[in-house]
């Protein structure tokens, strides 16, 4: 209870995005924080659930807790990248139990790429509408080319026990659909009465784990605790078949963040390869840009079952976040000047405003690209013998150990285009992510490279703001290659040089930075 109260959810920064499939990247990051009442709800699809309130928050609701059967999905509807590896975190909680004694029946994480559905089990629709069945499916049983860490509470005849963790695939297999057994023999879903385990491995179910559900005695039942999770798969090593998939249930997280601190104890750790090949046959069959549908699932049983009695629960789903290990890029139109572009890449972020007067009248897209970096590999290839070779860029959590350069580019019509110049230093950039301890104010910089890809990098650092979620800000005329670095010397080589009238009004916007709530709080409070 007490580590409970030490974590909390980080604050939601604004996303204004008009999202665009590119290449072999994904088009937009996943970010519900501190809830589902972020303008991305847009990008939902809802298959049965809903979007509710629970304790003055905004909820994705998969099942609502009453006597009937209930099977529901929900899906982001912008696919993502999976086979270099990524990071999701979620809180959820179950409540609002209507029948004793046993509610059910729980929900599950789901990673997907559905050509086909089980009729026979009572699932439905495929891709973004796929809906596993109900009474113990969890929303994914019946679902192929599909990956489920189910979070169950009802002990079924193929259940080991009332509670547990469990990963569940049968592969990229499309004539093989996914289920919740886990034990040997054949059982009845619907009225498929040949379902066989789906277990990906005899190490990938745990029951050893807090309780995940509503608590009954007698004739009544307590609503569930909250609990958070994270769930990260590490793509295989260069010259290595299977990568790892690990599970966290209510882990300490680094201060400020969603990611488990170093050291921290997974529920399950198993070998795993996401990518489907003969030799792998329990990947999964990507789509041709290599992303997957992710999204969520859950079911609750009957009151009065075969099982005797039992009721479903309220699941809620209280916060999402979702970032590729992979790159990943976005692209929409240049707002007008003043409005900040948030480029939502889940746990890091990256903006862009343009200065009063500015007015996108030629209709500009910006496309910005992130890509995560090695920090050894970055400073060889990138920053030796540069003139900062005494600065390295930063780690960002949540993307597999890595540094992320973000490379901005604009098109016109689908076709390359300069952005737009300012005559001033006046466009504002910035980044925001986590980081695993504290970097100082006087220790960032704030990196420029012109043109993409060379190593021609200047500092356009315009502040820092080190407390609760760091941002690092910079601010210039134009884009390319940008990249936060840890500084020991302080700022490099300016882009331009400031004037004392210009180093003294930043000296000033960076006192203000510990009583600033905004997610760029170098830019002038008329933003």
């Amino acid at each position: 209870m007490e580590r409970r109260k030490q974590l909390r959810l980080l604050p939601l920064v604004p996303c204004l995005l008009t999202c665009l499939l590119a290449g072999t990247a994904s088009a937009q990051g996943i970010y519900f924080i501190p809830d589902f009442g972020a303008p991305q709800a847009s990008h939902l699809q809802l298959n049965g659930a809903t979007l509710g309130s629970w304790n003055s928050q905004i909820v994705l609701r998969l099942t609502d807790g009453g006597a009937g059967l209930e099977s529901h999905t929900a899906y982001y509807n912008v696919a993502q990248s999976v086979s270099k590896g990524f990071t999701t975190y979620f809180a959820f909680q179950m409540h609002s139990t209507m029948n004793c004694c046993a509610p059910g029946d729980g929900f599950s994480f789901i990673v997907q790429n559905a050509t086909a559905t089980d009729g026979t089990q009572g699932a439905t629709g495929s891709g973004i509408r796929a809906v596993g069945s109900e009474d113990g499916g969890e929303g994914y049983s019946g679902i192929n080319n599909s990956l489920a860490v189910e979070f169950d509470t009802f002990e079924d005849s193929w259940d080991p026990t009332s509670n547990h963790i469990a990963v569940q695939t049968c592969g990229g297999n499309l004539s093989l659909f996914n289920s919740p057994v886990h034990l040997p023999g054949s059982y009845t879903i619907g009225n498929n009465h040949n379902v066989t385990s789906c277990l990906l491995s005899s190490g990938a179910i745990n029951s050893h784990i807090a309780q995940l559900g509503p608590t009954c005695s007698g004739s009544s039942c307590m609503d569930g605790a909250v609990h958070q999770v994270v769930v990260e798969y590490d793509a295989p090593p260069t010259n290595q078949q299977q990568g790892t998939l690990e599970v966290f249930l209510d882990p300490t997280f680094y201060p400020y963040s969603h990611i488990p601190i170093s050291g921290s104890q997974p529920v399950i750790s198993v070998p795993y390869n996401i990518v489907y090949t003969l030799a792998n046959p329990v990947g999964l069959n990507l789509s041709n840009t290599g992303q997957l549908f992710i999204g969520f699932g859950g079911s609750q049983p009957a009151t009065g079952n075969m099982s005797g009695p039992s009721g479903g629960t309220a699941i809620d789903i209280l916060a999402w976040e979702y970032t590729t290990h992979g790159p990943s890029q976005i692209t929409h139109k240049i707002p007008d000047g003043e409005v900040e572009d948030d480029f939502v890449f889940g746990a890091h972020q990256f903006a862009v405003t343009y200065p009063m007067g500015f007015m996108n009248n030629d209709r500009i897209d910006m496309t910005v690209r992130a890509t995560p970096w090695n920090q050894q590999t970055f400073f060889t290839e990138r920053l030796m013998g540069s003139g900062f070779t005494n600065e390295n860029c930063l780690i960002y959590l949540g993307t597999g150990g890595n540094c992320i350069v973000y490379t901005v580019t604009c098109s016109k019509d689908g076709v390359l285009h300069d952005c737009p110049p300012e005559d001033e230093d006046d466009i504002a950039s910035c980044s925001k992510f986590y980081l695993p301890g504290q970097v100082s104010n006087l220790q960032t910089d704030f990196l420029k490279a012109d043109p993409n890809g060379s190593n021609n990098w200047c500092s356009f650092w315009n502040g820092f703001n080190p407390l609760q979620d760091p941002v690092v800000s910079g601010k210039g005329r134009g884009f390319s290659d940008i990249v936060a670095t840890a500084s020991p010397m302080g700022r490099g080589m300016q882009c331009m040089p400031e004037t004392l009238e210009e180093t003294t009004q930043r000296l000033e916007q960076q006192m203000s930075l510990s009583s600033s709530t905004n997610f760029c709080p170098a830019i002038p409070p008329s933003h």
